[in-house]
């Protein structure tokens, strides 16, 4: 994009590219160090009224507050043994449970407790804190009774602090108040009240079990007898009275099956006794080992070798023979009788002990019989049975627990005890002066640099002749201070002759430097009409000019201003002159030229003014008129300055723009906006105006941080400094 004439871009390129100041922004640019130094020195205000105030503010309110004391408790809370009120036996829900989630909820249980409202209740009534001047407010009021104490115990659960002590079983209790003995009773009272409140709870829960124990006793009692009763009553019924061999059907079947057994055996022996008599007759052994037998048999015997004797001697008809061989026949038919008699005999018991066998066996399966339906109901007795014994030892078991809750209910001990009592503190709690006043320097400092930074960071407009080369893409002409010190030191009434009346002054050494470099903008020769213009009003241009204008005709060339602002003229006040006759009325044919243009008291330095306010100010700048007069002024003057409108809003910039050399935009420091100087570039641009580049103007030397205007403006004002005290 062409910003001046043809051929004017390479000198005006070399001039920014050989400026000392061009070169400081590049080094400063690349120095983040000394950039965020810059920022902070030029919005050291800010900084400095952001960092006060918080100073300020924070020690009226920590130096005028009311001293709060705090004073504080330690208890330790140790979570009961699950096993106190069952002896030795671990209750499986206790068991059951997660021990880690219990007693994080036992914790924080105890923590609410001693922060809770029936605990501020009782400690109000305790200590009557109605009474208590700084509760006395609520009652002053005129409350209702219960909104008073609602009041008082929001108070005290406001002051009252529960901080438990970490990877510990210590909690602090603490109260804030800013009488020191009401905050060591209310902390003391707090942790004696949530001790009764702990030995009255579990009192309570004491009194229940034994409660619900003494119910339970009376249920499994009457269970008990009722399991006793029907155990009795089908003992009865099934003949079930005694269990085992007590049992009368049991001990009659053991008796059967032994008297079975017995008579088996005998008739077996019977049988058999029976069986060798009938096959063998009187060779069988019981006859042959029969004593009587035996002797009949002997008898026999001897009788027969008696006979046989007498027979051999006396003859067969002997009589003693006849009575011996009787005999014999008598000995013979006893003895045959005997051996029937004993195979009846032998039959008879046989016969018997098969009998009684028979008998035997039959009332043995009888017997087998009843034990089996014994067997039988001793099933149901048996669960009977086991009912009464879990009856009974239920019953037990609760009357030991009962007799446990009786003896524990006598000595309840504690979870909580004191370590610590609170004492009366002896040095405020709040505020703490020295910390408070150290954070608020702390936060002043911290907050003063990101309010600096943000500021800085909001703030568009133009901060930095870097800024003009990079967004605007303009050649920076020059940087024109803002020095109110040193006008008010030299007592100067206008600062738009500030080249003329003070020659060696900061600005008039920056005017110079603006001019030459306006001077070299063009390569054939140096722009002989330059109009002077800026985004917005109020922005120096005016001023500008007219020092451009002195600085020029100081050089013994012919200079004239042409003050085409036709719609706020201020050309004429700068130099105190009449504003008639002027432009307009020349362009409109009422005045000549000779009559509209004014000598000053800048020798070579004319002036055109502005004239009556004409009703369209672009028509007359736009006419045929004002492009004659200018040439003519050309053929007389040897740099035209023309003060215009701003561009922003006007046109009356672009119109001139096209009859001149060279066109300067003027940019105030810290207040033309990046938009509007884009815009009047922009603007200027679309009427391919010869732009030779911006001046940055009333920059104010705290606003430019360490960079090289800064320190060409301490250097300069250190030596003009010297060089007045050594005149």
């Amino acid at each position: 994009m062409e910003l001046n004439g043809p051929g004017s871009l390479a000198p005006i390129t070399q001039l920014t590219q050989a400026s000392p100041v061009s070169g400081y922004g590049i080094e400063s640019s690349r120095n983040h160090a000394s950039e965020y130094f810059n920022v902070l020195l030029k919005r050291k205000w800010w900084f400095l009224g952001f960092f006060f105030s918080v100073v300020v503010l924070v020690g009226i309110y920590t130096f005028t507050r009311t001293p709060i004391f705090r004073a504080a408790a330690v208890l330790q809370i140790v979570q009961d043994n699950p096993q106190t009120l069952v002896g030795d036996r671990v209750d499986p829900l206790v068991a059951a449970m997660s021990y880690g989630d219990a007693l994080g909820k036992f914790y924080e249980t105890q923590y609410k407790l001693l922060h809770s409202r029936s605990l501020a209740y009782k400690i109000m009534d305790t200590l009557n804190l109605k009474q208590h001047p700084e509760f006395k407010v609520a009652e002053d009021r005129g409350l209702s009774e219960q909104e008073i104490r609602n009041s008082i115990a929001e108070t005290l659960q406001g002051n009252l602090e529960i901080n438990p002590v970490k990877n510990t079983f210590l909690v602090e209790v603490a109260y804030k108040s800013a009488d020191k003995e009401l905050a060591q009773k209310i902390a003391n009272a707090a942790y004696k009240e949530y001790l009764r409140f702990s030995m009255e709870t579990r009192q309570q829960s004491f009194v229940l079990i034994k409660e619900w124990l003494d119910q339970e006793l009376q249920r499994l009692a009457q269970k008990v007898e009722a399991s006793q009763r029907e155990l009795f009553n089908y003992g009865k019924e099934k003949d079930v009275l005694l269990e085992g061999e007590d049992n009368v059907v049991v001990k009659r079947f053991v008796q059967l099956n032994h008297l079975l057994g017995t008579a088996q055996a005998e008739r077996i022996a019977k049988e058999a006794q029976f069986r060798q008599i009938s096959e063998k007759g009187a060779d069988a052994p019981s006859i042959i080992n029969n004593p009587l037998i035996q002797k009949l048999r002997g008898d026999i015997i001897n009788q027969e070798a008696k006979i046989s004797g007498i027979r051999k001697i006396f003859g067969k008809n002997y009589p003693q023979l006849q009575q011996e061989e009787a005999l014999l026949v008598e000995l013979r038919t006893r003895l045959q009788g005997e051996l029937k008699r004993s195979q009846a005999s032998s039959r008879a018991d046989y016969e018997m002990a098969a009998r009684a066998e028979s008998f035997l066996q039959e009332e043995y399966n009888k017997q087998k019989t009843k034990v089996e339906n014994l067997q039988g109901n001793l099933v149901q007795h048996l669960i009977l049975k086991r009912d009464l014994t879990t009856n009974e030892q239920l019953y037990q078991g609760l009357l030991s627990r009962m007799k446990e809750a009786s003896a524990a209910s006598t000595m309840i001990p504690s979870n909580a005890a004191v370590i610590e009592v609170a004492e009366l503190p002896r040095v405020p709690y709040s505020p703490k002066k020295i910390r408070d006043m150290a954070m608020a320097t702390i936060i002043g400092l911290m907050g003063g640099l990101g309010l600096v930074f943000m500021v800085e960071y909001l703030d568009r407009s133009i901060k930095s002749t870097e800024e003009v080369d990079r967004l605007c893409q303009l050649p920076t002409l020059g940087l024109v201070p803002f020095l109110a010190q040193e006008l008010h030191a030299l007592k100067q009434e206008s600062v738009g002759l500030q080249t003329y009346e003070s020659p060696k002054s900061l600005i008039a050494e920056s005017i110079h430097h603006v001019s030459t470099a306006v001077m070299l903008s063009l390569s054939e020769r140096p722009p002989a009409t330059i109009m002077i213009t800026s985004p917005n009003p109020s922005e120096g241009k005016t001023v500008l000019t007219v020092n451009l204008a002195t600085a020029l005709a100081e050089n013994r060339q012919r200079v004239i201003i042409l003050d085409t602002d036709m719609r706020k003229p201020t050309i004429h006040k700068i130099f105190r002159q009449g504003s008639r006759p002027g432009l307009s009325n020349y362009l409109t044919g009422s005045a000549t030229l000779s009559d509209i243009i004014q000598p000053t008291v800048v020798p070579n330095l004319s002036i055109i003014a502005a004239g009556d306010v004409p009703p369209s100010p672009i028509q007359l700048i736009n006419s045929q008129a004002f492009r004659e007069m200018v040439n003519i002024l050309r053929e007389d003057f040897q740099h035209i300055f023309f003060d215009t409108p701003p561009v922003i809003g006007f046109a009356d910039a672009r119109a001139v723009s096209s009859l001149v050399d060279g066109v300067i935009l003027v940019f105030r420091h810290h207040s033309t906006s990046i938009v509007a100087a884009r815009l009047a570039t922009q603007l200027l641009n679309q009427v391919n105006a010869p732009i030779l580049g911006a001046v940055l103007n009333m920059a104010k030397r705290d606003k430019l941080g360490y960079g090289a205007y800064y320190g060409y403006y301490k250097y300069y004002s250190k030596y003009y400094s010297s060089y007045h005290d050594d005149k």
